[in-house]
């Protein structure tokens, strides 16, 4: 079977952290089943850890328990490095 390549947007991230309830927990919850290849960067992750430790995001999250969960993403994905042009 085909597995769907995926990036998680960040806003995807937001969601799942504030609620178990929605979609985007469900997507969350789909990163160690094997289902889809999870792909990410290193800007990428850059960009969550800044996103998600935002205090006024209302994010019940410690900054240690985000750290664990971006570790966990980074374990279980695809790791892509960005070319850029000058």
């Amino acid at each position: 079977m085909k597995k769907y390549r995926v990036v998680i947007d960040t806003g995807v991230l937001v969601s799942a952290l504030k609620s178990n309830r929605g979609a985007s927990f469900k997507i969350l919850s789909l990163l160690p089943s094997g289902k889809f290849e999870f792909h990410l960067s290193v800007p990428l992750v850059c960009e969550y850890e800044s996103v998600l430790k935002r205090t006024e995001l209302g994010i019940q999250w410690t900054s240690e328990e985000i750290d664990e969960l971006l570790d966990i993403i980074c374990l279980l994905s695809i790791k892509h490095e960005v070319h850029r042009l000058s």
